[in-house]
């Protein structure tokens, strides 16, 4: 596995071992294929464990880190990455605005994030003229709080969203009295509980649609390096189908790559969510009905300006020859 900066907001991971995997051949990829992914948290063993099988079917995977999931979807459209995972939103704003992009799988399609509130925040209606911890407008936070506010009656109006960055960073400043909220991923409930914060609304209650992460790429590169495509959602499909019966392991390479402590609770804690609520998917099966509620819900928040069929939006052609490849 190789990993890279990009823009200077990356961070150099190193590769850990998880151990003979296979004997795996040498990688005989002309170049490596970039995968693009949002910081490491609590749940990049999860996501990462991928790469460990990208020699197994001959891509060299290189990860390539953003702070936010805006980024990876511009990156794409230049050419700086070939594929990237990460909430559809975005995505689907591009794609309806004619951007030559598909989505080829959906590795995490259940809904899997919080909506964290401070010590003296317990319930939504104390949230009124309060500030809400996002990373940006129309990013994976914004709508997911806009949507968790208004299923529980409140007027998203009513609130203040505050930019206040990445996951980890957004729950800091909720620590710190910055913000009276934030929405970010399930993994900080263990932390928020020692705080005495209070959990506002979790995602599969309130919008069991909100899908956390699908695989995208470009027109171009399914033109141009399909052949490195199929063999790299080969390798997801084994990567998954290993972090989901490897637990343990799995946690450990989360606390690795995410730099934290042994004793960190969040890892296990997302991953745990995960199995339980069967959130992720190693087949990586596209969700279109999944993806149309969240078409519908940026049209619904004033994003996009018209309905359209996401099923337009997706190509499922690279996937199904990725399961004809897959060895034992």
């Amino acid at each position: 596995m190789k990993l890279s900066r990009f823009n200077l907001l990356g961070r150099m991971l190193g590769a850990v071992a998880l151990g003979a995997l296979f004997t795996a051949p040498a990688v005989n990829a002309a170049e490596p294929f970039r995968y693009g992914v949002v910081e490491p948290k609590g749940d990049s063993g999860l996501i990462f464990t991928a790469t460990k099988f990208g020699a197994k079917y001959g891509v060299d995977i290189k990860m390539v880190e953003f702070k936010s999931s805006t980024a990876p979807v511009k990156a794409l459209i230049s050419g700086d990455i070939d594929v990237f995972t990460v909430f559809p939103g975005g995505t689907l704003v591009a794609m309806s605005r004619g951007a030559g992009l598909k989505f080829v799988g959906c590795n995490w399609p259940g809904a899997s994030y919080t909506l964290y509130g401070a010590a003296d925040v317990k319930t939504m209606a104390d949230l009124k003229g309060k500030s809400i911890g996002v990373s940006g407008p129309n990013s994976t936070p914004n709508l997911f709080a806009i949507e968790a506010l208004r299923a529980k009656g409140m007027d998203p109006k009513d609130v203040i969203f505050a930019n206040a960055g990445g996951g980890a960073d957004r729950f800091r400043a909720l620590a710190a009295g910055v913000v009276k909220a934030t929405a970010t991923t399930g993994e900080f409930e263990p932390e928020a509980a020692k705080r005495g914060m209070h959990i506002l609304a979790r995602a599969h209650d309130v919008t069991p649609n909100f899908s956390r992460n699908c695989i995208v790429t470009s027109d171009k590169v399914i033109a141009t390096k399909r052949d490195q495509l199929i063999r790299f959602l080969a390798a997801n499909m084994d990567g998954y189908d290993y972090a989901l019966t490897h637990r343990d392991e799995t946690i450990a390479y989360s606390r690795k790559l995410g730099e934290l402590t042994a004793d960190d609770p969040g890892p296990a804690a997302i991953y745990d969510e995960a199995v339980a609520q069967k959130a992720i998917d190693p087949l990586l099966a596209p969700r279109a009905d999944k993806l149309q509620w969240i078409h519908d819900m940026l049209v619904r928040n004033g994003v996009l300006d018209a309905k359209r069929d996401v099923k337009a939006f997706i190509d499922d052609t690279p996937r199904q020859a990725a399961l004809k490849i897959r060895k034992p």
